[in-house]
């Protein structure tokens, strides 16, 4: 009894240091994954490169990750899909140890967890679409801005302040628009062109318009609905 159990002692000890040693000759490769949580493709089928900026402690086995396909996605010619970069760990992960003898990958996520991808790219319209698309926008916005300030000024009744500011400072109201009226209409121009500031580059600004802050905004609240809508049907 004594050396069957010192038997099995040693055989244990034995398959322990052989564990230790076969740990300590595999080579530790981290391979960091950047991805954005919004990718526009045309090429089909798609590799981790077209996903993910990938580098890693090792070039040659980065290099392959960057080329490896990626699998159970069905391309499609327009429309979205989503993407858990849990999917693109685990096939890297395989891969890597199927090609590489003697490495152990580890990968780090430095983006978002789930990508949306846009099949078809974006689709450029004739020129004549996008001036006319800009003349209605422009219209659009005209009216509703002019509209909005005659409501704003008829709740106030700026009319009946200057009244009063010129009874004060001249001691009649003139019957025609006068400096007041004049400075007025142009101070509300000038703070319009000043604060949207459409007239400067983005890479010559120091900080993003209001409205590029908005449309940010608005498109990361598209992002995070298609991403839930998609995880609410993949659990029914």
């Amino acid at each position: 009894m004594k050396t069957e159990s010192k038997t099995g002692d040693e055989t244990m000890k034995a398959e322990s240091t052989t564990g230790d040693e076969t740990a300590k000759t595999q080579k530790q490769v981290v391979i960091y994954l950047l991805a954005d949580d919004y990718i526009e493709v045309e090429v089909q089928p798609l590799t981790m490169g077209d996903l993910c900026e990938i580098v890693g402690t090792d070039r040659k086995v980065a290099d392959f990750v960057k080329q490896m396909p990626v699998t159970g996605l069905q391309p499609q010619e327009t429309g979205r899909s989503v993407i858990s970069v849990l999917m693109l760990v685990e096939a890297i992960t395989v891969q890597v140890r199927k090609q590489f003898a003697g490495i152990q990958c580890q990968c780090v996520l430095l983006g978002a967890e789930q990508l949306i991808v846009e099949w078809g790219g974006k689709k450029t319209a004739p020129w004549w679409v996008t001036i006319l698309k800009t003349v209605c926008v422009s219209l659009i916005i005209l009216t509703g801005s002019a509209f909005t300030i005659m409501t704003y000024d008829q709740d106030v009744d700026v009319a009946g302040v200057f009244g009063r500011i010129y009874q004060l400072f001249v001691g009649h109201v003139p019957t025609q628009p006068g400096i007041l009226e004049a400075a007025y209409a142009f101070g509300v121009a000038a703070g319009i062109l000043l604060f949207f500031n459409p007239f400067v580059s983005a890479a010559k600004r120091k900080a993003p318009s209001p409205v590029e802050i908005e449309m940010e905004k608005y498109e990361s609240d598209i992002r995070d609905t298609i991403v839930k809508i998609d995880n609410r049907l993949n659990k029914r």
